[in-house]
């Protein structure tokens, strides 16, 4: 699906906050590179997030910033051509230009320029911090790390559903061509910054319809809060898992309590309780965490997101013992009936001590 435009006059305060940070972009990474570095924004359009990914001509990183505060479990992405980001990573390193040069052409990151461009993310993150501390009530943002994304690749755990608004970026990097980058928003996120709806251009108000109409928080608040029948412990890795999270356990009844990324379950603290994982690629030690829990009492439910689901992964999945798998992305609706189910299974049976 093509993108939509905003209608003529929405999108003035996000746009102004854009530029911001696209300015910060330039400072910052140009500065540590030693190239002039100039980033312009464009005008934000409306991407539908299942189709976004089709859209990319090329290569990118996409660096992922995890937003906090009254933001928390969204992200802000930005997305560089990845020659973009081999010249950048190679010129902090001190790179031969000739060596760069060949890299940019066969599109290859080392895991040497890979952690370089992670510490250019920080830093650029960092600003980003800046700027919406000034500009943005109660937001703070962190870099969560960075990935590639090449052509007809799944990008369905990176960009997740709903609506996107996206702010294109003209690059130029000193003697580099200009290259195209983007800043990328939920609509949720983007119409809080923007203070105001963004409505596309001769649309009626079909991108608020894509997201049912309302804000994430709205739709939060109208759910009507079931009374709270068990707790749910959180090892969640990816933000976006959170947005579906928060309202499904509003609406079964479950007391969320969000555990830190890095943070290994402790099985004999979850009785009677439901512990929930999800499983980023590269995360397969996840299983073998459900395996142990369930090893030391059934009387804890494990529930596994698994991300890039394949017939392998959910075969570990299955032979970890969890009690439901999920693939994600996965809609809150799926997600609050198997919740609820194993909610009415516990109902059933004592609780131990």
């Amino acid at each position: 699906m093509a993108a939509t435009s905003l209608k003529t006059g929405a999108g003035t305060e996000l746009k102004r906050i854009a530029g911001m940070l696209a300015t910060s972009i330039g400072e910052s990474l140009g500065a540590l590179v030693g190239r002039e570095l100039v980033v312009r924004p464009g005008e934000p359009e409306l991407h539908p997030a299942d189709a976004f990914a089709g859209t990319l001509p090329r290569a990118v990183t996409v660096s992922r910033g995890a937003l906090d505060k009254a933001y928390a479990g969204r992200s802000l992405l930005v997305l560089l051509e990845l020659v973009d980001a081999v010249a950048m990573a190679g010129l902090l390193m001190m790179t031969p230009d000739d060596v760069v040069q060949e890299r940019r052409r066969t599109g290859s990151l080392t895991d040497e320029d890979a952690a370089a461009f992670g510490e250019l993310g920080n830093v650029m993150f960092a600003a980003f911090a800046n700027v919406l501390r000034e500009n943005v009530a109660d937001c703070e943002v962190g870099h969560q790390g960075h990935q590639v994304l090449r052509p007809n690749e799944d990008a369905a755990a990176t960009f997740g559903t709903g609506t996107l608004v996206v702010v294109p970026l003209r690059i130029k990097l000193g003697e580099y061509p200009e290259s195209r980058g983007c800043l990328v928003l939920d609509l949720s996120t983007a119409e809080a910054w923007n203070k105001a709806p963004l409505g596309a251009a001769g649309d009626g108000g079909e991108a608020r319809a894509a997201s049912g109409g309302r804000s994430d928080e709205e739709t939060f608040e109208n759910i009507p809060p079931a009374p709270v029948r068990a707790t749910l412990a959180a090892f969640v890795m990816q933000p976006e898992v959170l947005r579906p999270l928060r309202m499904s356990c509003r609406r079964v009844g479950l007391d969320l309590r969000r555990h830190g990324r890095g943070e290994i379950p402790n099985p004999a603290a979850h009785r009677n309780e439901v512990v929930l994982m999800d499983v980023p690629a590269g995360e397969d030690r996840r299983f073998d965490w459900c395996r142990r829990i369930k090893e030391l009492s059934d009387s804890t439910r494990v529930v596994l997101l698994v991300h890039q689901p394949s017939r392998h992964r959910v075969m570990q999945a299955f032979l970890s013992r969890a009690d439901a798998i999920l693939g994600f992305p996965c809609d809150e609706a799926t997600l609050s009936q198997k919740l609820g189910s194993i909610l009415d299974a516990m109902a059933g049976e004592p609780r131990l001590p």
